[in-house]
């Protein structure tokens, strides 16, 4: 099949290798997209053509990057700052153990929001749910510590 006049090529292949997409459904899941003003990965979620973790492999394979479940990542904060962490927020992104940074979607401009020390690391695709959930976790626990810490030095203060 001819996949030069299609949008995405590489990833309109993984598709219909995976999950047998065909010309129409990509035809109304990229105007789909356009007209919500969302990316294509979304907009197929949104639409419930594909599950998530399908989803991350054909967005790996069409990337020729590593897919890992989920459920083997190891995140590591570590590096994280306040400033950064809304940049890894915005393109849906959290660094891992062993120098790697789990992403959901490799079409996103990851250059051009992140610090070079996060882009320099080895890029693996995984689904959404689960960096939005470890960055959740991350963000509230480090509110959570702030705030006991701003407890304790108000307690201090009162004494």
């Amino acid at each position: 099949m001819n996949t030069s006049s299609i949008i995405l090529p590489h990833l309109f292949e993984a598709l219909s290798y995976e999950i047998k997409i065909d010309r129409v459904d990509w035809i109304i899941v990229t105007k789909f997209a356009e007209n919500w003003k969302l990316s294509v990965a979304d907009a197929l979620l949104d639409l419930s053509y594909i599950d998530e973790a399908t989803l991350a492999r054909c967005l790996a394979r069409s990337h020729n990057l590593p897919y890992i479940p989920a459920a083997q990542l190891k995140y590591d904060f570590s590096e994280v700052s306040l400033e950064n962490f809304d940049d890894l927020m915005s393109v849906g992104a959290a660094p891992l153990e062993e120098y790697r940074l789990a992403i959901c979607n490799p079409y996103d401009d990851h250059r051009g929001y992140l610090d070079n020390k996060f882009c320099e690391r080895e890029m693996i695709v995984t689904e959404r749910s689960s960096i939005i959930d470890a960055l959740r976790k991350h963000g509230f626990n480090e509110w959570i510590d702030d705030d006991d810490q701003d407890d304790d030095l108000n307690n201090s203060l009162e004494n």
